[in-house]
């Protein structure tokens, strides 16, 4: 994933390689689309998510029970200690979140639904679930969480932020009684030694998960204009939470990560909340609880009625 040039937008990824990155990858994943949203031509092949045959990277691995424990039972204090004013350097970035008055509300099951769309390979998407993760686990239960690390580069082209140590979505399960999510990772951190039309659409690497149903419709209708800038559309990392806010790029900055293992990002949130890496990360699930907690009225109330909670709320305008 190259950043774009200058300003916010340098902090999210997009789904071609520069300097064609703006639809290149959703081209392959739904063919020749007419941006018709009742016609998905979806040309990606899920494959395993563990590290193929003569294929270069980390790919997926089973999380370990201490990173598990460190990332879904970060203590309340943790969460008041690290606050809710955003650091202009590291994150998160509260104009990301993007309030989309007027829409249809998203659920699933009789539940608020969260879309996130993303890929192994995405230095922003490999930012972004640290956050994501630690806010969703405050409503509900993960089953099958792995880990891996965003990609190095495919050719000649070398990746922004490689190896950055990351969580995925894939083959993972969520429950819980407040909310529902639907998480889709695309693509893998890995590099074939063959290519195809599908690898090609996933700049490289080898197709993970195909982007269908739901996801997809919320996708395509939200990630592009006029709900989307021409600039950003279809890019990387992509959220929705029940149609009433999404996020425009990753709400961390990945540089925080560099260097660190899953293990020391995940020890930090609980035992040094108010310093780098863990402040923008316990910061950036602060902010997404917030959101969160206005699509399930406010439930649970042991965490929707936190002090630190409200005043995510009111910095977000929420």
């Amino acid at each position: 994933q190259r950043a774009r040039s200058g300003g916010a937008a340098s902090r999210r990824g997009t789904a071609g390689r520069a300097p064609q990155r703006s639809t290149a990858m959703t081209a392959a994943i739904f063919g020749t689309v007419l941006v018709v949203l009742a016609v998905l031509v979806i040309v990606l092949v899920s494959v395993t998510g563990s590290k193929a045959p003569g294929a270069k990277g980390f790919g997926t691995k089973p999380i370990p029970p201490s990173v598990l424990n460190d990332i879904t039972k970060v203590p309340a204090s943790a969460f008041t200690a690290a606050g809710a004013l955003a650091d202009q350097t590291n994150g998160p970035y509260p104009t990301f979140v993007a309030i989309k008055p007027s829409q249809p509300a998203l659920s699933l099951g009789g539940k608020p639904l969260v879309v996130y769309i993303g890929s192994n390979w995405c230095p922003y998407c490999a930012a972004t679930r640290w956050p994501l993760v630690v806010a969703l686990a405050r409503f509900g239960t993960f089953k099958g969480l792995t880990i891996t690390k965003s990609g190095v580069g495919a050719g000649s082209v070398a990746e922004i932020y490689p190896k950055t140590n990351t969580l995925s979505f894939y083959g993972t399960t969520y429950t819980s009684p407040y909310l529902a999510l639907k998480a889709v990772e695309q693509c893998s951190d890995l590099i074939p030694s063959k290519t195809s039309s599908a690898v090609q659409g996933c700049n490289g690497y080898e197709p993970l998960e195909t982007l269908g149903g739901i996801p997809a419709k919320i996708f395509l209708k939200y990630n592009y204009p006029p709900f989307q800038t021409q600039a950003n559309q279809g890019g990387i990392p992509f959220i929705d939470m029940g149609n009433k806010y999404s996020e425009d790029g990753a709400f961390i900055n990945p540089a925080i990560l560099q260097g660190l293992t899953w293990q020391q990002i995940a020890q930090s949130l609980g035992t040094n909340p108010a310093a780098l890496p863990a402040q923008p990360i316990v910061v950036g699930a602060n902010y997404y609880t917030a959101a969160i907690c206005k699509l399930t009225h406010n439930r649970p109330g042991s965490v929707c009625n936190m002090p630190v909670i409200k005043q995510a709320a009111k910095l977000l305008k929420l």
